[in-house]
């Protein structure tokens, strides 16, 4: 049985759990002292006194003990998903005693650290038990695997029952600036080189604040760009414009015009016909090609069937982005629903964005954020950003495969890994940026037919036009795209 009698102390809270043995005791102390005055008998005044002093101290030496001492933590800002983080918390001892200190020990305490993921109430870290502190002790947190997300640090808890186990003292330390500020003040002397430096939330009024925050990014692998070349550019490539660095353009196979040959001119380009037929030496020019650029979308109102397909397509999203800037380009984060929607609308996971500029940082603290959305209101309609429309410009896009065991036969046996593999498999497409909605799946089929396919997204590639939904009669298959790899390991990524 337990009781908890709450008390204010400093913007913390104490509370006090009190065992069964605890009303054990008392009740031998109780039957001790009555038996005692009535029989006359010293020895059981002696037994009572001990209970009594057990009953005492058992609930004064350990308020002492959380009371007596403090804790310095600091989060790191940033972390990447799947990782595991060793966190250092510096577990110190106010100066009460002086010199008696060392003689009066704290044992056994327990240090809990409550670290909340946005949107969730589960704890990320179990309790830290300190065995023995006279000064100060350094003690480590191990998290778990970190799931892509932001991280805050709400309360610091600190719980003993030192020396008898009778009552649990549990001191309580909320997050307040205040107290934020105490946390970092601890660690400045050991945290020279900004090592433990935590980042700071927004308050609702848009101020900064300074109560610690970790946001976990998703993924990324290194991406060849060998799909790149599936896509056709016609002209140069605004990818090649946006490049602060000169960049060669490539050549195409089509030529725009006949020119006079000049010194420097290959003779493998000269057009003999034409020479022939004007007297002078005529030499084919080409059309300048480059690499396309490209903008991705995110749409995460899809069918997405588990939370391991939708990281694969974040973490995908996020390394076409990294590809995007590492060619020199500044590649768009597009995501459905959009985020200029209503707030009320929009989950509340991306409307807490801090404010920085348009890039690749902006785009990776939204991608840290998103989650898939599962619409209940059949008539709501997601907002759909402004791609524009651009003949140049790639629109890629990450969605759940919709052919999986399509070849197969209904009766085919099936082995537990390729069917996890086949829920984790999405689809790389390169759309159309006309008439696009919020899902493809809602387009009828008559208008995604009629939606034109950019040079771009004709090239070679998976030549699947169907859309997800049926055709209705009379009606040609749904075209608003072409499908350029299928990919369902994170490792896949570095091949595509």
């Amino acid at each position: 049985m337990k009781f908890t009698f709450k008390f204010d102390r400093d913007a913390a809270e104490l509370d006090l759990i009190l065992e069964t043995r605890f009303f054990v005791i008392v009740f031998l102390f109780l039957a001790l002292y009555i038996f005692g005055s009535e029989t006359g008998n010293l020895w059981a005044y002696m037994l009572a006194a001990v209970a009594l002093a057990a009953v005492v101290l058992g609930v004064l030496l350990p308020l002492a003990q959380v009371l007596e001492t403090k804790v310095f933590f600091n989060l790191p800002s940033e972390a990447v998903a799947r990782e595991r983080l060793n966190l250092r918390v510096k577990v110190t001892r106010k100066e009460w005693w002086g010199y008696l200190a060392k003689f009066l020990p704290i044992k056994w305490l327990l240090v809990q650290i409550k670290l909340v993921r946005l949107g969730e109430k589960e704890n990320m870290l179990r309790p830290i038990m300190v065995e023995h502190l006279t000064s100060e002790a350094w003690v480590v947190a191990q998290t778990p695997r970190l799931r892509r997300g932001v991280y805050t640090l709400e309360a610091i808890e600190i719980f003993s029952c030192y020396p008898f186990g009778l009552a649990w003292w549990n001191k309580r330390s909320k997050l307040t600036d205040k107290f934020a500020a105490e946390l970092a003040a601890g660690l400045e002397v050991q945290d020279k080189d900004k090592l433990y430096s935590g980042s700071t939330t927004r308050a609702i009024d848009g101020s900064r604040s300074s109560l610690p925050q970790m946001t976990v990014y998703p993924r990324i692998n290194s991406i060849d760009g060998n799909f790149l070349f599936r896509l056709r550019a016609t002209g140069d490539s605004a990818l090649f414009f946006s490049s602060s660095r000169p960049i060669a353009a490539l050549t195409s196979a089509s030529v725009r015009s006949l020119r006079e040959f000049r010194s420097g001119d290959s003779p493998r380009f000269i057009h003999w016909p034409s020479s022939a037929k004007t007297g002078k030496l005529m030499i084919r020019e080409f059309e300048s090609e480059g690499l396309p650029g490209f903008d991705v979308l995110l749409d995460l109102t899809s069918d997405w069937k588990n939370e391991d397909q939708f990281e694969l397509a974040v973490s995908i999203t996020l390394s076409l982005l990294q590809l995007g800037y590492k060619l020199g380009g500044a590649p768009e984060l597009f995501v459905i629903p959009s985020l200029d929607e209503d707030h009320e609308k929009l989950p509340e996971i991306l409307t807490d964005l801090p404010p920085i500029a348009r890039g690749i940082g902006w785009s990776s603290q939204i991608l840290a954020r998103v989650e898939a959305l599962s619409l209940q209101d059949s008539e709501y309609r997601a907002k759909v950003p402004q791609v524009g429309f651009s003949d140049t410009m790639a629109l890629l896009t990450v969605r759940p495969s919709e052919n999986i065991d399509q070849e197969q036969e209904e009766d085919a046996p099936k082995d537990r890994a390729s069917e996890e593999r086949a829920n984790r498999q999405v689809d790389l497409w390169v759309l159309s940026r006309a008439y696009l909605e919020a899902d493809s799946t809602l387009l009828s089929a008559k208008r995604q037919a009629a939606a034109p396919i950019p040079l771009h997204a004709m090239g070679s590639g998976d030549r699947r036009s169907e859309g997800t939904a049926p055709a209705a009669a009379g009606e040609k298959p749904a075209r608003y795209g072409r499908i350029l790899a299928s990919l369902s390991e994170f490792e896949e990524l570095s091949h595509l």
